[in-house]
């Protein structure tokens, strides 16, 4: 008897939720997960900086990362570092793909996230948000933490 009931349940709510995306996209677990996320604060006069993720696929199915926007810059692309003729040279990228079951893994030296265009200097310790759009996975906000270019020293007074 519980078995129908939940069958019932079930069918309810999706009869409920059909043909309107957002509900039925809430009832869907996502597929992505992120961590470890931080924006560069900038030298004075500059408006570009880099951000840093990991972004990891929890689902069975591969999910393509194809856009990035944040509220501090206009245009915000993916980019890797790749060697080219002897030399490392920034190159853009339309997507990234993220397969089922793994992370990858925005870091200095490989892929990363460039923000072009920022409006306002940037200070440590501050977060922000940045929007992530995936081809059918759909879409999430990943908190970035604002660390500055120089890690402070601390001191030992004894």
């Amino acid at each position: 008897m519980r078995l129908v009931v939940f069958a019932l349940v079930v069918a309810v709510i999706q009869l409920t939720f059909a043909g309107t995306g957002q509900a039925s996209e809430q009832l869907r677990p996502k597929a992505l997960s992120f961590s470890d996320g931080y924006l560069r604060t900038m030298p004075p006069g500059q408006k570009v900086t880099a951000a840093f993720i990991s972004v990891t696929n929890v689902s069975d199915e591969d999910c393509r990362l194809t856009s990035l926007s944040s509220p501090l810059a206009n245009r915000v692309e993916f980019h890797q570092h790749q060697h080219v003729d002897g030399m490392m040279k920034m190159r853009p990228m339309k997507s990234v793909l993220v397969a089922a079951g793994n992370r990858v893994v925005f870091k200095p030296g490989a892929f990363h996230i460039m923000f072009f265009n920022v409006g306002d200097p940037l200070m440590a310790g501050h977060k922000t948000a940045l929007t992530l759009a995936t081809d059918q996975c759909g879409d999430y906000s990943a908190e970035l933490e604002i660390r500055g270019l120089v890690k402070t020293k601390i001191t030992d007074h004894h």
